[in-house]
Order: C-alpha cells, then sequence, then structure tokens
C-alpha cells in the first residue's frame, strides 16, 4: 500500500534534537524554507527516519527528482492542489449553501484535473525509479476506480450546465427572467448598427475563483431549477477529497524545496552527491553547507573522512580556530541529509545506515539555575549514556574544557570508551592529545597548519596527534618564538 512519497508516515509534531543547533542544521532548512515559496517545510525537516527502508525509498525519489521535467510536474500538481485548499477552505466557511455548493465544485473539478494531469504526464516518463512507478501506480489506482469516474462525470455536468450554458436574461417587474431561445446573431447585429449601438457584452456566466453576485447568484438559482440540479449539487457535496491526495503535494516539496537550495548552491560552486550504502564511511570534499550559507562568495575548505574496518571514533586535536568544529559538523550535515534520503554536501559519499545521530557540543554556563559549564555538560552527557546507542553516530565537541587536563583526559576516556563499547561510531573533537593514542580503534585527525607554524590551513588529515603542535601554534601566534623573542631582545638592549 503506498504510504506517501517520504517513504512511510512521519511525526508532524516532531522535536528537534540537539543535532538542530549543534550542527547549524537550522541554518541550511531556514535557507531551504525561504525558497520553499510560501510551504512551511520545518516540519519535514526535523524528523529523521531511522527504518532503513524509508530511508532507501527517499533516495530513490531523490535520485528521480534530479529530473528537472520531473520536479516541473511535481511543482504543477501542487500549485493545483493549493488552489484546490484554496476553494474547499472557502466552502467551508461559507453560510450561503449556492456559494459553499459552487466552492466545493469548483474545488473538485480543479482536483480532477490535477490528478488526471498528474498520472498523464508520469505515463509519459520512463527510466524513474520502482519508487516512482508506485507514485503513478497509485494515482492511477485512484483515476481509474468507480466512485472518482462517478464524481468526475457529475461534477463536470454540473460544471458545463453552470458555467457553460449561455442563456438570454431579461428583468419582468423586478424578476430575473431566461428566455427560452436566444435572440439570433444577425438580428442583434443589424439593430446595433440601424441604431448605431455599441456591440453587445458576451453572455453573463459564473466566474470561478470568485464569489457570487446577488445577480450570479439569482442566475444560478435559475440554471439550478431549469436544469434540476438540487439533487446532483447535494451529492456532490458529499464527495470528500483523500487526504492522501492533499499530502502528496506537500510531500513533494520536501523534494522540491531541496533541490531549490541544491541548484542554489552549485551556482555558488558547491557540488552534491547521493550517497551510496555501505558498510564503511567515506566521504571525499566534503564541506559545511552551513558555513557556505553564512559566507556566501567566499569558498569553504572541503576535507575527506573515511572510517572503516575496526575503527571506531575519529579524535581531532590541533590549534584552536584550525576548523576541528566546522569539521565536526560538517561531518554530522552529511550524516543528517544521508539519514533523510537526501543529496550531501560533498562530491562523493559511501555512508552506512545509524538508528540516530546524537551530539553534544560545549556551551556556556547556564545564567538561569547557576550550573557552572562541567555541571551542564555531564547532565547533558547523561542521557545520551543511558540510552541504547547500539549503531548510532555520535558527535562530542570541546569536552571538559573547564575541568583539569589529567580529570579531562581521564573522563574523556570514559566516555569514549563507553560509546565504543556500546557499538556507536563517531568523532571526539578535543584539546586532550592522548585521547589519540587510545588505541587501534581510534583515529586520529589533526587540523594542519601551514608551514609557518601559524597560518591555519583548514584542513584536518590523518595523522598522530603530535606534542607541542598546538603550542608551537600559540607561541608562533604571539611572537614568542626563539627568532622572535631574541630581536625582541636586541632592539630593547
Amino acid at each position: 500500500m503506498f504510504a506517501g512519497i517520504l517513504g512511510g508516515k512521519w511525526e508532524k509534531d516532531k522535536k528537534k534534537t540537539a543535532i538542530f543547533q549543534d550542527f547549524n542544521l537550522d541554518i541550511i532548512i531556514s535557507k531551504i524554507n525561504a525558497m520553499s515559496r510560501g510551504y512551511d517545510l520545518q516540519p519535514l525537516y526535523s524528523y529523521v527516519p531511522e527504518e532503513r527502508e524509508m530511508i532507501e525509498y527517499r533516495r530513490k525519489i531523490t535520485g528521480d527528482f534530479r529530473d528537472p521535467r520531473l520536479r516541473e510536474i511535481f511543482r504543477e500538481y501542487s500549485a493545483r492542489i493549493e488552489k484546490v485548499k484554496k476553494y474547499e477552505k472557502n466552502s467551508r466557511y461559507q453560510n450561503h449553501t449556492l456559494q459553499k455548493e459552487k466552492w466545493h465544485s469548483d474545488a473538485l473539478s480543479l482536483f480532477a484535473k490535477a490528478v488526471t494531469g498528474l498520472y498523464e504526464e508520469l505515463a509519459e516518463t520512463t527510466g524513474y525509479s520502482e519508487a516512482m512507478a508506485e507514485v503513478r501506480e497509485y494515482v492511477k489506482e485512484y483515476i481509474d476506480g468507480a466512485a472518482f469516474c462517478e464524481w468526475k462525470e457529475l461534477a463536470g455536468e454540473i460544471e458545463e450546465k453552470m458555467s457553460g450554458q449561455a442563456v438570454t436574461v431579461s428583468l419582468r417587474k423586478n424578476k430575473i427572467v431566461l428566455e427560452e431561445e436566444e435572440i439570433p446573431a444577425d438580428f442583434l447585429k443589424r439593430v446595433t448598427e440601424i441604431f448605431d449601438l455599441p456591440e453587445p457584452e458576451e453572455k453573463k456566466r459564473v466566474e470561478a475563483e470568485k464569489n457570487l453576485s446577488r445577480f450570479e447568484e439569482m442566475l444560478a438559482e435559475q440554471v439550478i431549477k431549469k436544469e434540476k440540479l438540487q439533487k446532483k449539487l447535494k451529492q456532490l457535496m458529499e464527495v470528500k477529497i483523500p487526504e492522501g491526495f492533499l499530502d502528496l503535494a506537500y510531500e513533494a516539496q520536501f523534494y522540491l524545496g531541496f533541490y531549490r537550495f541544491v541548484e542554489w548552491m552549485e551556482k555558488n560552486g558547491y557540488v552534491f552527491a547521493l550517497p551510496v550504502q555501505g558498510e564503511e564511511i567515506c566521504v571525499t570534499a566534503g564541506y559545511d553547507a552551513a558555513l557556505a550559507i553564512k559566507e556566501e562568495g567566499r569558498k569553504v575548505v572541503p576535507n575527506d573522512f573515511s572510517l572503516g574496518g575496526e575503527e571506531r571514533f575519529f579524535v581531532i586535536t590541533g590549534a584552536n580556530g584550525g576548523g576541528k568544529t566546522t569539521f565536526a559538523r560538517m561531518a554530522g550535515q552529511i550524516l543528517y541529509f544521508g539519514q533523510m534520503g537526501l543529496l550531501v554536501p560533498c562530491r562523493d559519499a559511501k555512508l552506512p545506515y545509524f538508528n540516530e545521530i546524537l551530539s553534544h557540543f560545549s556551551k556556556e554556563e547556564s545564567n538561569e539555575t547557576g550550573k557552572g559549564k562541567l555541571m551542564e555538560e555531564l547532565m547533558r552527557l547523561k542521557p545520551m549514556m543511558e540510552r541504547d546507542s547500539k549503531n548510532c553516530f555520535v558527535v562530542l565537541n570541546e569536552l571538559f574544557t573547564t575541568a583539569a587536563a589529567l580529570d579531562a583526559g581521564a573522563m574523556g576516556k570514559k566516555v569514549l570508551e563507553h560509546f565504543i563499547r556500546s557499538g556507536c561510531l563517531g568523532i571526539y573533537v578535543t584539546h586532550i592529545q592522548k585521547l589519540a593514542q587510545e588505541g587501534e580503534r581510534i583515529v586520529s585527525l589533526v587540523a594542519e597548519l601551514e608551514a609557518d607554524h601559524h597560518t591555519r590551513s583548514f584542513k584536518i588529515v590523518r595523522k598522530p596527534a603530535e606534542k607541542g603542535e598546538y603550542e608551537d601554534s600559540l607561541i608562533t601566534k604571539y611572537g614568542m618564538t626563539y627568532e622572535q623573542m631574541k630581536k625582541v631582545i636586541e632592539h630593547e638592549y
């Protein structure tokens, strides 16, 4: 059974987890939302799938939506459905019976055009995945159904009689009278020519997308009575538009809005990849998309990373301001969009499926509770470590910076051991270099400096954490190398 273009049911009121703020996902999602032309897509992006089947389904649909033609098909469908919803809302809040019936009839007529048009367009396209074929079959099954065919014919008949019938109207003693026969066109033409009169206006019709004027109401009442449409209108009022087709238009915006963002990023020189499933992590030229948004016009430095075999955790050390936290956010964004079944911000990506993505980024001490920074960190860590976190990816950024180095190292080691023992993969950004030397399951990454030992390259590379590298950076930064100090002393004395 077709469960929606997102691959299944999703929670509409899902609360955001820490990753949205920690990875700066809110910046990216806000940008997508701003490009979505009136749609609020925040609820769709707040729900992160955990089921492998849902993620796989979304990746297939995402691959299909790479085709601009398919995106245009769903944009047209969504635009029609938005009008349908507008008409239905007008009908729902209208007190006048005739006006209520008109809005509902217009909504059904437009809905019929929307779903039949969608099927006809999808039927003419080829090369899409079996997931898109399911969408096409879902639409086909509905429009081939007896119920749809019956009310579509009924709505078409009413629309034709109400708006397609031309009549001649005259006023007699403040009453509207429909003439049984129209005045011949050639006679009208002769009269207008003889008396030099303007050309007669087109015959009055009931217009769509507008409330009926009093004159139109009276005209419609006459047509309904003459054509005996009262029972048919009531019958049509019982027809309900299936929620699944309204949801389809909204859920399609999940992909349409994302691709608008991708197109904007590509114009700024960035690339995206559709990840392939694998047991190991392998990413080429990944970048922080939120940083790219904030620093539009300035190229963000890309990084590669891989984690496989017995490897479980990256431990990232190096100079402050060298890009360690940016790297952690970049990896988190790639994993998040991978879990969402979308393209990811990099050139190529192989990713496993995770049950959940967890994060803990250091925050300042709380002014509200009076708790110190270390206590805040421990309180956030406690529920993460108590839950069943098997097959999760964990991103930990700069823990225990207010603790003594010996205590920070001991606590950091316990945290790493816990998550590795629980079957997690992850990233630990830290100033404790010893944590990068804790065994074969740990991969040491270092924020590399340029040859001058001061300038940040923003490249995060695989290599052992080098004792003194961080200190060398600070010494160089503040002009305290041997050569620099020697020059100062010689100048002073």
